[in-house]
């Protein structure tokens, strides 16, 4: 056991060692999540537009036109009884999402029921093209972690490019995953609590079988069909599968001495604190604790990710990359011959 963690720690410091030399690696998933949210807002927007500009006879920048518009969308003379109760939440968000009011007379039908359910059909657009969207930048993420781990540089262009060129995979891998989530999760709303609890083994299974999806669909031609792609990545796994998944567990072995480690100076500030009988010293020296660690699990896990894309390296092309070792490789994966 104590070989086994000394490796994993090593695993983990090779890792972390490939994403400190290539810092750029660092700013995908910020420059990712900064374009989702840039994204997502423009959907919001265009979901909310019609609403907003709902005809009031009043100019935009006239307050009587959003009075007007408040009492189109959310009239106050509805009835507010136990049997009609006044429109909470859930009914203001089914209003701008139907275009609907909320009706007066709880005994109407609904909105939904007299056409088309706009809002679901929205609430499912945004699911599957928020899926897309992932796929989409993990795909660029992952592609440059790889030519990181071959010896070139990171270009986020190149990333991008990656992912323009491989679009028809990751649109039939959006697809089937989004699918496939939504699924578990309705019958997980429908089942008691064992069942939940083996809905949630049948989703561990999907995603370990996936684990290598996103460097499949980078390495690989571009495919069409979702269930290949998957089959690949599982294929991969089984090739590859070792003793157990070692490295992750030190990498949470890693993170978990960082975390020891980093008490130390906390606790010396606290004392210090104390002599000094200075509040604002042990506030100060918190915050700079929490900000440290949450800067170090975040270059953790995309350390943790470096390691993923070399190990499918590894397993599909016997190549190990710099700077892990063979021995390193072989103690978390065994490939089959």
């Amino acid at each position: 056991m104590i070989t086994k963690f000394k490796q994993s720690w090593q695993l983990f410091k090779a890792s972390i060692t490939v994403t400190l030399r290539f810092r750029k690696l660092l700013w995908f998933p910020i420059l990712t999540t900064f374009l989702t949210a840039c994204i997502a807002f423009f959907f919001l927007s265009a979901m909310a537009l019609p609403v907003v500009l709902h005809h009031t006879g009043y100019h935009l920048y006239q307050k009587q036109h959003w009075v007007a518009l408040q009492n189109y969308y959310m009239p106050k003379h509805a009835v507010q009884t136990k049997a009609n109760p006044p429109a909470g939440p859930a009914d203001n968000l089914r209003t701008l999402l139907t275009g609907h009011p909320v009706a007066a007379d709880q005994s109407a039908p609904p909105a939904a029921a007299r056409g088309i359910p706009w809002g679901s059909l929205c609430l499912l657009a945004i699911y599957f093209v928020s899926m897309f969207l992932a796929t989409f930048f993990n795909v660029a993420f992952y592609s440059e972690i790889i030519e990181a781990l071959n010896g070139r540089g990171v270009s986020f262009r190149r990333g991008f490019g990656v992912a323009r060129s491989r679009l028809p995979s990751i649109l039939a891998w959006s697809l089937l995953a989004g699918l496939v989530g939504w699924i578990i999760r309705k019958i997980e709303e429908r089942l008691p609590f064992a069942g939940r609890i083996m809905m949630g083994l049948i989703g561990m299974a999907w995603s370990v079988a996936a684990v290598f999806v996103i460097p499949v669909i980078i390495q690989e031609e571009p495919m069409r069909n979702p269930i290949k792609i998957l089959r690949q990545s599982a294929l991969t796994l089984k090739r590859t599968w070792g003793e157990s998944l070692i490295g992750y567990l030190g990498f949470s072995a890693g993170s978990a001495v960082i975390f020891m480690c980093s008490l130390v100076p906390l606790l010396l500030a606290g004392g210090i604190a104390l002599l000094l009988n200075s509040i604002w010293f042990a506030v100060v020296a918190s915050v700079i604790w929490v900000i440290a660690l949450l800067f170090m699990g975040y270059i953790s896990n995309v350390a943790s990710q470096v390691y993923r894309c070399a190990l499918y390296i590894y397993a599909a092309e016997g190549v190990v990359p710099e700077p892990y070792t063979r021995d390193l490789m072989d103690m978390a994966w065994r490939v089959k011959k």
